[in-house]
């Protein structure tokens, strides 16, 4: 008699890019404990609420999932929402252009704005949840031309009403009767062109004074609002004076007074030929390419057309200039997406990434460089497949050598982590809907990467380094085989957000928001379906062999497992068969004879699952390689 012991903790292997034959491990993590590898049940998904109200098969597209100021932001079909965490209350906070691709959000200036870019506009939200667009219908700045010359620090500064939209409006900065500068108070809206900008001397100022026929001096009932360079008028009054020191209400002036200085007198405000220049904001013309970036207070962005990566002004996101840009160099193909890694901007191209540093470089120009050693011969093969974390960054790469493959940053090099298995799923995918995002649970790093046109989620455990498959047991879309009806789904929560360590997931076209639970072991009430597939045993030898007993080996909880078993590559399967794992020794006896088999245990119960191995006692032909 032979004993055989499977681990239950079986890797994705695929031999046509399809899970209908080889090994594979569904809805778990692996966590190796005791220098053995464990079979642990996923979290389970808890509903928190139904962000928009959606009666299957219809169905919403959700477009993406952000945290801002500790409340979540929602994009569902080309809406934003915010969702209180505390009371799951939802309000709607505005719309966006039609897009039927995901967003991306990026936090910026101590959380005082969320920049939201649907690939065709971008958006800002602020903490007051004002949402706006970022358009080109309003003034950023006024440049001095001349400054002129006799003003008051009460000039005024003017801008020419837009046809359709909100005036524009600003305060001056005056240093010594000369206009320096302009401080935006208002940037307006509708503008099509620049306005004209123009400047009126300070009001007049009109206190009670009196002085001494032929002296230089008045003594004002208040000085408020007079300063140099202003005229000066009244009774007793020289028709030349001006004002050239202010010294309390002690006023000194030019010339002298004709006589004795009585009532009231004025004070005007003189400046002359002071000239300005508007400018409209510049922000970029979409198509975008994926992600946002926030790096040394600069919001970056990339576009689609002409290949460049674009940045706002210091600090003011609201603000762009249209020579803030690097382009992206296009030896190895277009620019597909954008992610922050370290202190670097990552350019993403079709067939190479190139990392960018801030060199201080002075504005307008981009303040981004090259690093030019850092440069690898990896594109993307879709920017919806970056995902980033604190320390590094996943992607479905592109080589002229290997194909595609998921690789990630380790510091500044890409390292492969996908094997052959898992390529082929990436080859046969072609690339049309494709997500993606990161989730830490227990001390793993997850990548969880869904391909949905082959209706599959494959997990990459960056701790562990070994893949499995997710999956959820749902309702199909109106535009999926059998709509309306419940089948094994690809995992359907594609986007995800973090608030005060409680990790959110928003369904893929549902409309519900949930929250992955460890003490949850369920999906909302469904079950999870915890599978392991062997490869093919065949214990040594082709001859026919007697399986006498099975037992698993793991943790006893309530439920049964089901075992099926194939003896002829997985085309035809056994009946299933329950096992009691709530048992002292779960096993089964009586198992037949067989040459070669390959096994499939099931979990459906609603119950924690540790699992590590299956023992296999089987007399006959052990061993032995020749054949009958």
């Amino acid at each position: 008699m032979a004993t055989e012991r499977i681990p239950l903790t079986q890797p994705i292997e695929s031999r046509s890019a399809s899970f209908t034959k080889d090994s594979r491990s569904v809805n778990c993590v692996f966590e190796t404990r005791n220098q053995k590898r464990e079979f642990i049940k996923r979290p389970g998904l808890v509903k928190a609420t139904d962000i928009v109200s959606v009666t299957p098969p219809a169905y919403k597209q959700s477009q993406g999932l952000a945290e801002f100021n500790n409340k979540l932001i929602a994009m569902i079909d080309n809406t934003v929402y915010k969702i209180n965490p505390s009371t799951y209350a939802v309000s709607t906070l505005g719309t966006t252009s039609t897009s039927t691709k995901q967003s991306y959000f990026v936090k910026n200036f101590l959380n005082n704005y969320l920049m939201i870019q649907n690939r065709n506009n971008g958006y800002l939200l602020k903490q007051d949840d004002t949402f706006t667009t970022i358009d080109n219908t309003y003034v950023i700045s006024a440049s001095i031309v001349n400054g002129g010359n006799g003003y008051s620090e009460g000039a005024v500064v003017t801008f020419s009403a837009p046809v359709s939209g909100t005036t524009a409006t600003g305060t001056v900065v005056v240093e010594s009767g000369v206009i320096t500068g302009v401080t935006m108070t208002n940037k307006g809206s509708g503008y099509t062109v620049a306005p004209s900008v123009t400047f009126t001397p300070a009001t007049t100022k009109t206190p009670t004074a009196t002085g001494s026929a032929g002296a230089y001096t008045i003594t004002v009932s208040s000085a408020t609002g007079l300063y140099v360079n202003m005229s000066v008028s009244g009774t007793g009054i020289d028709t030349n004076a001006r004002v050239v020191k202010v010294s309390g209400t002690t006023i000194t002036l030019s010339v002298a007074n004709t006589g004795s200085v009585s009532g009231t007198i004025t004070f005007t405000d003189t400046g002359i030929f002071a000239d300005a220049t508007a400018t409209l904001n510049s922000f970029p013309a979409g198509p975008y390419v994926t992600g946002l970036v926030f790096l040394d207070n600069y919001i970056f962005i990339g576009t689609a057309n002409d290949n460049r990566i674009y940045n706002c002004n210091l600090g003011d996101p609201t603000s762009w200039n249209a020579l803030g840009y690097i382009s992206f160099e296009q030896s190895t193909g277009n620019l597909v997406g954008i992610a922050k890694h370290l202190n670097y901007l990552v350019a993403f191209g079709e067939w190479s990434t190139q990392l960018l540093y801030d060199n201080a470089i002075t504005a307008p120009a981009s303040p981004l460089a090259y690093a030019q050693s850092y440069t690898s011969e990896v594109g993307c093969a879709n920017g919806d497949s970056i995902a980033q974390t604190d320390q590094t960054v996943f992607w479905i790469g592109t080589s002229k050598v290997r194909g595609r493959s998921v690789y990630c940053l380790d510091g500044t090099s890409p390292i492969r982590v996908s094997t052959a298995n898992i390529e082929r799923f990436l080859e046969a995918s072609d690339m049309s809907q494709v997500s993606s995002y990161t989730y830490k649970f227990n001390g793993h790093l997850l990548y969880i990467l869904t391909l949905h046109d082959l209706n599959v989620t494959i997990v990459y455990d960056a701790t562990e380094k070994v893949w499995y498959q997710w999956t959820m047991y749902s309702i199909s879309s109106s535009d999926q085989p059998n709509p309306g009806s419940y089948y094994e789904n690809y995992f359907r929560p594609t986007f995800y957000a973090e608030v005060n360590a409680t990790p959110y997931v928003l369904d893929d076209d549902r409309g519900t928001l949930y929250y992955l639970s460890t003490t949850q072991y369920n999906d909302n009430g469904a079950s999870i379906y915890c599978r392991t597939v062997t490869d093919i045993k065949d214990n040594g030898t082709t001859k026919r062999k007697f399986f006498n007993r099975l037992e698993i080996v793991g943790d006893k909880v309530a439920g049964t497992m089901q075992m099926r078993h194939t003896g002829d590559d997985y085309k035809t399967w056994s009946a299933y068969r329950n096992i009691d794992l709530s048992l002292d020794k779960p096993c089964l006896y009586n198992l037949g004879s067989f040459r070669s088999r390959a096994y499939e245990f099931l979990y459906t119960g609603h119950n924690p699952l540790r699992l590590s191995q299956v023992g296999l006692e089987i007399t006959g032909n052990v061993g032995k390689d020749t054949e009958e």
